[in-house]
């Protein structure tokens, strides 16, 4: 799986329905980190086809510019997977979301199919190929939390774990989805700690009412508490709020310089536990602050130098 200093930032991840042109042309003004293009559940059977062929253009085409642009395939099974997954490598997408995510099993021969498709193209000079795609598994099913925590020694391509909660709770069979409350609201935080302990990013489930912007800030903010890293954002107004919540604030990025200076000064005179503000800081904390430096860095609210200081900082910390 790839270092978490070579991911891309995901704060907002937002769907684009793969049959709407007019969204597809607008999408890149929406400031969000990665937009999701839907060729799943956003699109008719019968569109299919035609979506693929909207997408694969505007990718070719350079529509999106530098930004990350996530294909949501249609699940292994149905008879539009193979020709999505062929069309994501041709057309040179840089991530495959893959639904229904339930086991090791689908992620390992995906990932053998990227290869296979990824060594053509290479080998025919096609240049959209590289880097290899990396893969963001949809976990919406009571069988995908149950084995979420085995996910992320499935392939090197994996580096993130979404939570569906929709689905998940139609399989629950609960009436209403809130991923605020009950069996789901526990499977939002097992998908968050099975994401962490593999060491793949966190990515919070939608919320389905683009109408309620402070349920939505809410909702994003108790994401945020539980170490979620990245949202799925389902209307373009829901993207400032995300980015918002989840990148630092001033005052964070202030307190981790401080901390930061003060671990150098510690470490010059050979300590390894010191305390500032009359708290105790030791490596897990230095390793915290560390992270929220590179976080602000990547959302571009700091200027690159020092990244190869404070790097070395997040190492000695370990």
């Amino acid at each position: 799986m790839p270092d978490s200093e070579i991911r891309p930032l995901r704060r907002s991840l937002l769907f684009v329905p793969g049959g709407e042109p007019r969204k597809l042309d607008k999408a890149c003004q929406t400031g969000a980190d990665a937009l999701i293009l839907d060729l799943e559940d956003a699109v008719a059977p019968e569109a299919k086809d035609r979506a693929r062929e909207l997408i694969a253009a505007a990718l070719k085409g350079g529509s999106f510019g530098r930004m990350e642009i996530v294909l949501r395939v249609n699940a292994p099974g149905t008879p539009w997977f193979a020709a999505d997954v062929e069309a994501a490598v041709t057309a040179g997408a840089r991530t495959i979301m893959l639904p229904k995510v339930e086991g090791v099993t689908v992620i390992e021969s995906v990932s053998a199919t990227l290869d296979r498709l990824e060594q053509r193209d290479g080998a025919g000079g096609n240049a959209l190929v590289a880097p290899p795609l990396s893969l963001i598994a949809l976990v919406e099913s009571p069988a995908g939390i149950v084995c979420a925590s085995s996910l992320g020694d499935a392939s090197p391509r994996l580096d993130a774990l979404c939570f569906g909660h929709v689905d998940f709770s139609r399989e629950m069979g609960i009436e209403t989805a809130d991923a605020a409350k009950g069996i789901a609201y526990h499977a939002r935080c097992t998908l968050a700690i099975a994401a962490r302990a593999s060491g793949l990013t966190p990515i919070d489930t939608v919320f389905l009412d683009v109408r309620d912007e402070k349920g939505f800030r809410e909702d994003a903010a108790m994401g945020v508490g539980l170490g979620f890293e990245g949202k799925l954002c389902i209307h373009p107004a829901q993207v400032k709020i995300v980015n918002e919540l989840m990148t630092p604030t001033p005052e964070q990025v202030s307190r981790a310089r401080r901390v930061l200076a003060a671990w150098e000064t510690a470490r010059a005179e050979g300590r390894g536990v010191f305390a500032l503000d009359g708290r105790m800081i030791d490596a897990p904390v230095i390793s915290q602050h560390s992270r929220i430096l590179d976080r602000a860095r990547r959302a571009g609210l700091l200027e690159d130098q020092g990244a190869a200081e404070e790097g070395r900082r997040k190492d000695d910390a370990r």
